[in-house]
């Protein structure tokens, strides 16, 4: 069981990266937020802020998952652009 979680877990991991190398390659403003995100994190390690670091991550993850809905939508609409 334990090794069909971590396999599962593993491809949902590597869809969602496949996805986000995607919207940077089409959206510079997604490539420049996260750069922002993880320097924001960095920062915050770096400085022993752990409350920071926690903080920023969890808004990291927030748009993180943000950005992956307006791909979902987005690529709805392309197949529905797309036509028959």
């Amino acid at each position: 069981m334990m090794v069909s979680t971590v396999r599962y877990l593993g491809e949902v991991l590597r869809s969602g990266i496949r996805v986000t190398r995607a919207n940077e390659a089409r959206r510079g403003d997604f490539i420049e937020a996260v750069r922002q995100e993880h320097h924001a994190i960095l920062t915050a390690v770096e400085a022993g802020a752990a409350e920071e670091a926690r903080a920023a991550a969890r808004r990291h993850s927030q748009h993180a998952a943000s950005r992956l809905q307006d791909a979902d939508d987005w690529t709805e609409t392309e197949d529905l652009d797309a036509g028959p």
